[in-house]
């Protein structure tokens, strides 16, 4: 058997990630079939392929259930919280003023103003007497440069419907 599941392996990884967002649960999943086929009265079977391709379609469907599940009860704790955008927000802005104090002053005034006080734009160029098409470039450029810190400091993946998933590198570069 340990022949023909070497042979299996790559088709059936292959056939899990196409129906799978994440590569490491495609690869949880196919051991888990393998560990279903090993499990079943698999020597019965008159064709092995197509048995281990209907358990995994099964563990596949299982799998989305139990998402499902889990994001039922995620879903009923955050509705359960009261939870104030302005908290929200303020919250938030906490992990990013260490990044925001290491850019240049002129990004640094500018995007605190925007980004963290929320002051519009135009108003930003009104109060620091500046055109507005400057204020509106300097904050990119001050966004693009806080985007590099990010990247510089923390391993950035997303999951699934643009949510950003952000972990510190060990070397704790972010000077916290």
């Amino acid at each position: 058997m340990r022949n023909e599941i070497n042979k299996l392996y790559g088709p059936l990884l292959g056939y899990v990630k196409k129906r799978v967002d994440s590569i490491m649960d495609a690869e949880d999943l196919t051991q888990e079939i393998f560990l279903k086929l090993s499990r079943s009265d698999w020597e019965t079977v008159e064709n092995l392929k197509s048995w281990m391709y209907r358990i995994a379609k099964n563990t596949i469907v299982d799998y989305y259930r139990a998402k499902k599940r889990k994001l039922e009860v995620l879903e009923n704790d955050f509705s359960n919280e009261s939870l104030d955008d302005e908290n929200v927000i303020e919250e938030l802005s906490q992990c990013i003023v260490p990044f925001v104090e290491r850019l240049p002053e002129e990004y640094r005034i500018l995007l605190k103003l925007s980004e963290l006080e929320n002051v519009p734009q135009k108003k930003i160029s009104e109060q620091m007497n500046m055109n507005y098409v400057t204020v509106r470039s300097k904050i990119q450029r001050g966004r693009k440069k806080l985007r590099q810190m990010f990247a510089e400091c923390c391993h950035i993946s997303s999951a699934g419907r643009g949510t950003i998933i952000c972990h510190q590198k060990p070397n704790d570069c972010c000077g916290d």
